[in-house]
């Protein structure tokens, strides 16, 4: 009797395990959607509010935050001091804080410190709900060594995989 027990409880085991190892295996066959993103809306960009942090491999040797907001539709921007360009974006599929990768690349240019750069990269934390992000970027040629003409390209990133891009043209404006 005690080994009818014991081969019906070997049986139950056995199949309450297989259960647990298919469910298991079910969910990690399971695709997991990588992320996905846009720009919603591009142009020139203003800033208010500006608040300036050390940022040793931007071009400008700094960057800022402030409240960003987009004006003229637009991928030709005026080469002038203070005039600012970039996008509105969307993505999903990402984590409730993810680590994302603003890159800029530029034509060549050479810092007051005798460094040049043709492009720089940022991480930011950033937080999502429900793993979408929308948010404004822009870049704003502050300083004068910054007044570079040629093709601007402003992209994110979230490990390695492209989430917005647009490349603006600057020329030289005659004002």
């Amino acid at each position: 009797m005690w080994l009818r027990i014991y081969m019906r409880y070997q049986a139950l085991l056995q199949v309450v395990g297989f259960w647990l190892l298919a469910s298991s295996c079910a969910e990690a066959a399971a695709p997991i959607s990588p992320p996905t993103g846009a720009v919603v809306r591009y142009g020139l960009c203003a800033q208010r509010d500006r608040v300036s942090y050390t940022q040793p491999q931007s071009t400008a040797g700094y960057a800022t935050t402030g409240l960003l907001q987009l004006s003229e539709t637009t991928t030709d921007v005026p080469l002038r001091k203070g005039v600012g360009f970039g996008f509105v974006w969307k993505a999903n599929n990402l984590p409730a804080r993810p680590v994302v990768t603003y890159r800029v690349e530029h034509p060549s240019i050479t810092r007051p410190d005798g460094v040049t750069l043709d492009h720089f990269e940022e991480d930011l934390q950033e937080d999502s709900v429900n793993g979408s992000i929308e948010t404004i970027d822009c870049y704003i040629l502050s300083e004068d060594h910054e007044l570079v003409p040629g093709q601007w390209t402003l992209s994110v990133f979230f490990r390695g995989s492209l989430l917005a891009k647009k490349i603006f043209r600057v020329y030289e404006s005659k004002l």
